[in-house]
């Protein structure tokens, strides 16, 4: 299993744009990919660091998951 330690990110001018497209590609493949990849990819999500917190983030991404699937 992977290292789900905290890990900060340090993000530059553009980062965020960057950062959409490969956040909407994978909510795109969610369901294709492995549940434990998921489980996995959830765990390392609630462990970044350098990011402004989310409120209920678990939750938010369970939602947007959901959405792409409509």
């Amino acid at each position: 299993m992977p290292s789900m330690e905290p890990h900060a990110i340090h993000l530059k001018a553009g980062d965020e744009i960057t950062l959409q497209y490969l956040g909407a590609a994978l909510v795109l493949q969610w369901h294709n990919l492995p549940e434990k990849t998921q489980q996995e990819l959830v765990q390392q999500a609630e462990s970044v660091g350098g990011l402004p917190p989310v409120i209920s983030l678990h939750d938010q991404i369970k939602a947007l998951i959901g959405r792409a699937k409509d």
